[in-house]
């Protein structure tokens, strides 16, 4: 009998290594845009508050801390994070456009769709995570998440006033706060409560306030009423300063109260860093408007890693 020859179909090739690499890269490139987007600094600072107020506590009350329990509220913290500062870059296009931001949303980089994707992936994970924590972890995680909405959101929008946008930012630090200590699985303790009310405050009073100047032309067309645009950025400095002040003698008085290194060390740096935030606040220099909000920051990351290093220290 004879045989049919039939032309047989090759197999599609497989994908290579190198194919599969290149269709992850708009994925890689979108998560990139997101963190960046989301502020890598600020997200760095609220785990370091979240941290600080767990070893703080655990510190005092002389009980050893669950390393998995603070590790996964740590990450549930991170990803809330994240989550509420992509959603307030996108409730921000406006303005930042307006102000000619470099932020990926702002300028392109970043879609809105997929930011608003990311939102709700992060909260998830936030909550998820969170849950892994301890329940007053996942608690503290909604209702930071609220605060987050309830600051950006069109409806509500606490950032277009200064005074309700201090007051959301301020419980929002001290949620973190409460958050560490619940990862800790101690009682709130004297040293903790001292440090973490003076910090929280100082994001409401100094913080809240100095991230507005500079960007009061695109605030004004928004129809923001912070303090700079309402009574201009001369009064919205003075502010920041005296802030600074007042806060560096509630520290120092708390740290003498206490009498804990931690807090004494913590309250040192903390007046170095509120005289630098009042000397740029006093010293306006146009090409660097917002010398005083980064100073702030750095003020926050001193005060945290110092009160840190003294616990290793003690």
């Amino acid at each position: 009998m004879s045989q049919v020859l039939v032309p047989q179909s090759s197999p599609a090739p497989a994908p290579t290594d190198l194919g599969r690499l290149g269709q992850l890269r708009p994925v890689a490139r979108t998560v990139r845009n997101c963190l960046r987007e989301a502020r890598p600094l600020v997200q760095v600072m609220f785990v370091l508050r979240f941290v600080t107020g767990a070893l703080l506590t655990a510190s005092a009350a002389h009980h050893r801390v669950d390393l998995v329990h603070l590790l996964l509220g740590a990450v549930a913290w991170w990803a809330a994070t994240v989550s509420v500062y992509i959603f307030n870059g996108v409730s921000d296009l406006r303005e930042d456009r307006a102000n000619r931001s470099g932020r990926p949303l702002a300028s392109g980089q970043l879609g809105e769709s997929a930011a608003r994707r990311a939102v709700a992936l992060t909260a998830l994970a936030g909550l998820v995570l969170g849950c892994a924590a301890g329940w007053e972890v996942a608690e503290s995680a909604a209702v930071f998440l609220v605060l987050g909405y309830v600051y950006s959101a069109p409806s509500i929008a606490a950032k277009c006033r200064s005074w309700s946008a201090s007051a959301v930012t301020c419980a929002a630090a001290g949620t973190t706060y409460l958050a560490g200590i619940a990862a800790s699985g101690s009682a709130l303790t004297a040293e903790a409560a001292v440090f973490a009310v003076v910090l929280s405050l100082g994001v409401g009073l100094i913080a809240a306030v100095a991230k507005d100047l500079g960007s009061t032309r695109g605030d004004s067309l928004a129809g923001r009423r912070t303090l700079a645009v309402v009574r201009g950025e001369h009064t919205a400095r003075r502010f920041c300063a005296s802030s600074g002040v007042a806060l560096t003698l509630i520290l120092t008085a708390g740290a003498v109260w206490v009498r804990e290194l931690p807090l004494e060390a913590a309250a040192v740096v903390f007046a170095v860093g509120a005289l630098c935030v009042a000397g740029h606040c006093v010293t306006v220099r146009r090409d660097r408007p917002r010398a005083p909000y980064r100073s702030w920051m750095v003020t926050q990351y001193a005060v945290h890693l110092t009160a840190l290093g003294a616990l290793l220290w003690a």
